[in-house]
């Protein structure tokens, strides 16, 4: 019976495979628990009531969902370019969180319609939903498969179905995307954040991923994304949205007076972070080069 226990207990989100205590692993489950208790407080506390409450849990449980498969991707290249080992572990972790929120987003989305399935069936023709279904499916299919079990039985075609994690995740952005109030900000910075991790499996598929060189060219080039797509977003998809021109969204960029109520515009995070990941890089390449080994001098 304690043994039952034992394997219980070390198969908590705090212990790693080897079935040893995780600082990391904890920290990172403290984490993504801590938004779902902070939106259980918001919904059950009257201050979400206007229009209703289930309209910042739709919001807020999608936001999280997103940021947290993005993070899951971010993974891989974190893991390479500061040659951290350890947060392979996390991997799985994230990918699981990002579902639990999708699930929660998807019961929002019903409350708030008042599960009248009618109305829910009709809405589910609109593009957005049709998106939104199938990234939902396709991270249920990834976290019903993610236990040990599921992974040893199912062998080489394991991996390959989690490769749906890529569509999953370029699914889940354009659904955020293609919603009413995706104006500026947060869906344009996940659009440029998304075209990054994509751009660097392509750059680490030429044993480039650590380059401080291709990983400033990948970087310009997303900040880039970030900075076209929002005015090209207002111009088409979103143009019977949006009052705001193409140019004066464009504008925005390098007003720090509009940045107080919208926020630091994506393009300069985007190269914030792009300072951030080839200045590791730099530092890692440096402190890696093989060191000349000098021959010892011969007595004369």
């Amino acid at each position: 019976m304690g043994s039952v226990v034992r394997d219980i207990w070390r198969s908590t989100p705090w212990f790693d495979a080897a079935g040893r205590f995780s600082v990391l692993k904890l920290a990172v489950f403290t984490g993504t628990c801590l938004p779902a208790l902070w939106m259980a407080d918001e919904f059950t506390s009257g201050r979400w009531d206007f229009p209703s409450p289930y309209v910042g849990l739709i919001y807020h449980s999608g936001l999280w969902a997103t940021y947290l498969l993005l993070t899951c991707l971010l993974v891989t290249p974190l893991r390479r370019v500061a040659r951290w080992g350890e947060l392979a572990q996390l991997r799985r972790q994230l990918g699981v969180a990002s579902f639990f929120y999708s699930a929660l987003h998807v019961w929002a989305w019903f409350g708030l319609r008042g599960w009248d399935w009618a109305t829910l069936l009709a809405e589910l023709a609109r593009p957005s939903l049709v998106v939104a279904s199938v990234s939902i499916i396709g991270l249920f299919a990834l976290a019903v498969t993610s236990v040990d079990v599921a992974m040893r039985r199912m062998g080489r075609g394991w991996k390959q179905l989690h490769r749906l994690v890529y569509l999953a995740a370029l699914l889940a952005v354009l659904h955020f995307l293609m919603s009413p109030g995706s104006l500026q900000g947060v869906p344009f910075l996940m659009a440029a954040g998304y075209a990054w991790l994509m751009g660097w499996r392509l750059l680490d598929k030429r044993r480039l991923g650590a380059s401080p060189g291709a990983l400033t060219g990948l970087g310009l080039a997303s900040a880039l994304l970030a900075f076209l797509l929002q005015p090209l977003w207002l111009a088409t998809f979103q143009a019977e949205r949006s009052s705001q021109s193409p140019w004066d969204a464009m504008a925005d960029n390098v007003n720090p007076d509009i940045w107080i109520y919208l926020g630091v515009p994506p393009v300069w995070m985007m190269l914030g972070w792009t300072v951030v990941t080839v200045g590791v890089a730099w530092w890692r390449h440096r402190h890696t080069l093989p060191h000349t080994i000098s021959r010892p001098e011969t007595a004369s």
